[in-house]
C-alpha cells in the first residue's frame, strides 16, 4: 500500500491515540457521574450517551489493541501476566466500589438493594473484560494466529453472542449466569462480555500491526475521514432515526453491551476517524500535556473516579433515599472527580508512589493480590445465601 512502509518508520507515542484516548476520559467521567448520581434523566446525559455509544468502551478498548503491539513485552507469558493483573486490579475496584460500601450500608438499615449491590463483588466489569481480553490474546499469539485470523474470530465471536442472546440469557441459576457473563450476555450483570466486545481489541491489534508502518499519515488521515467518517455518520444517524429488524433500539442498554456486527463496526470505523481528526487537529505537532497526562494514566482515571462516585452513590441512597437533582448538580460533581483525580495523580507521580497494587514491590504486591481474592470470595459466600433479589443492569440495580 502506498501508505505503509516495509519497516517500522513510526514508532514511539502516536498523539493522536493519546487524544482519542483522553477524549474517551472525559466524556466517560460525566458519564458516570450522571449515571451513579443524578436524580433523573436530562437533556445532558442522553447527550452524553449518545457520544459515549459512537465512542465509549469500544474506542477504548481498541486503543488497548493498538497500544498492546508498541509494548516492549510481547511474549504470550507477557499478555497472561498483564491479564492476570487487570482482574486484580478489577477485583479489587469492585470491592472498594460496591461491595465494601453495600455491605456497610446494608449493616447500617438492612434495605435489601444494599446487600444485593454486594454481590457486584462478580460483576464483568471493563477491568474484568480486558483482563481476560489479554489472556486471550496469550491464548491467540502462542497459537500464532495472524491478525486477520484474530479480526475474523472477534467478529465471529461478536455474531455468536448476539445470535445466542436471542435464545439464551439465563440458565435459572444466578451464579451461573454470572460466571457465564464473563463470556456472552446473560441476566446477570454482564455489562462487557468477551465474546461482544474481544472484536475491539482485535481491530486494534491488527491496527498496531500496522501503525508503526506508516509513512504518510496525512494522506491516511484524509482518506480515512473522507472514508469511515460518512460511512459511520451515516450509519448512526439511519440508526437512530429507523428501527431496524433484529437490532436494539438505538442508544439502548442492549445496544451497548452487545455491539452487535454493524454497531461494532461502525464503533471501529467512528474510532478510525476521530484518530484522524485528531491527527489532522494537531499538524503534526505532540498532543497537549494534558491529553498525555489523561491517556497515561487511562486506568487510574477510570477506577479512581468510580470510587469517588459510586460509594457516593450508596451513601446518598441509604441516607436521603435520593440522589442530586437537576443538572448543575452532577455537571459540578464530575468537574470536582476529575480535578480531584487530576491533582492526586499528580502528586502520586511527583512523589514517585505506585499508581496501582500491579505496582507495589513484593512482599505487599503479592499480599494485595491475595486479599483482594480471598475478600471477593468471603463477600460473595457472605451475601449470595441473603439475597432474593439480585441487582443488574437490567433491572436498573433494583432501582438504587
Amino acid at each position: 500500500m502506498q501508505y505503509l512502509a516495509d519497516r517500522a518508520v513510526n514508532k514511539g507515542r502516536q498523539p493522536e491515540i493519546d487524544c482519542l484516548k483522553a477524549f474517551c476520559i472525559f466524556f466517560m467521567i460525566f458519564l458516570h457521574a450522571f449515571e451513579e448520581l443524578a436524580e433523573e434523566a436530562n437533556a445532558v446525559y442522553h447527550f452524553i450517551t449518545i457520544v459515549e455509544c459512537l465512542t465509549g468502551a469500544g474506542a477504548f478498548m481498541l486503543c488497548m489493541g493498538i497500544g498492546t503491539r508498541y509494548s516492549r513485552k510481547q511474549a504470550p507469558m507477557d499478555y497472561l501476566r498483564r491479564g492476570f493483573e487487570l482482574l486484580t486490579v478489577g477485583q479489587a475496584l469492585n470491592l472498594a466500589r460496591d461491595a465494601v460500601p453495600n455491605l456497610i450500608a446494608w449493616w447500617f438499615n438492612g434495605d435489601q438493594q444494599f446487600i444485593a449491590g454486594a454481590l457486584l463483588v462478580v460483576q464483568t466489569d471493563i477491568m474484568t473484560f480486558a483482563g481476560i481480553a489479554f489472556m486471550l490474546l496469550a491464548l491467540f499469539k502462542w497459537l500464532k494466529l495472524s491478525d486477520g485470523a484474530m479480526v475474523l474470530i472477534g467478529f465471529g465471536m461478536n455474531a455468536f453472542a448476539f445470535v445466542l442472546s436471542h435464545f439464551f440469557r439465563t440458565t435459572g441459576s444466578y451464579l451461573a449466569d454470572q460466571l457465564l457473563g464473563y463470556f456472552v450476555v446473560t441476566d446477570a450483570e454482564a455489562y462487557f462480555p468477551l465474546c461482544c466486545y474481544f472484536v475491539f481489541v482485535a481491530i486494534g491489534y491488527a491496527l498496531g500491526g500496522i501503525y508503526p508502518r506508516i509513512r504518510d499519515k496525512d494522506a491516511l488521515a484524509n482518506r480515512v475521514l473522507l472514508i469511515c467518517g460518512p460511512i459511520a455518520a451515516g450509519y448512526y444517524l439511519l440508526r437512530a432515526l429507523v428501527p431496524i429488524p433484529l437490532l436494539p433500539e438505538f442508544d439502548s442498554t442492549e445496544m451497548y453491551i452487545m455491539k452487535p456486527l454493524t454497531d461494532a463496526l461502525a464503533n471501529g470505523l467512528m474510532s478510525l476517524a476521530l484518530l484522524a481528526l485528531f491527527h489532522k487537529l494537531l499538524r503534526g505537532k505532540d498532543a497537549p500535556g494534558l491529553v498525555n497526562h489523561l491517556s497515561r494514566h487511562i486506568n487510574q482515571y477510570y477506577c479512581l473516579s468510580y470510587v469517588l462516585f459510586t460509594p457516593v452513590c450508596t451513601l446518598l441512597t441509604a441516607t436521603r433515599g435520593e440522589l442530586l437533582p437537576g443538572t448543575l448538580m452532577p455537571l459540578l460533581y464530575g468537574l470536582a472527580v476529575l480535578v480531584i483525580c487530576f491533582l492526586y495523580i499528580n502528586w502520586v507521580d511527583r512523589r514517585k508512589l505506585p499508581h496501582s497494587i500491579t505496582e507495589f514491590k513484593e512482599p505487599w504486591r503479592a499480599a494485595v493480590f491475595a486479599v483482594a481474592w480471598i475478600a471477593t470470595i468471603a463477600i460473595f459466600a457472605y451475601a449470595y445465601p441473603k439475597v432474593t433479589e439480585y441487582a443488574t443492569i437490567w433491572n436498573d440495580y433494583l432501582g438504587a
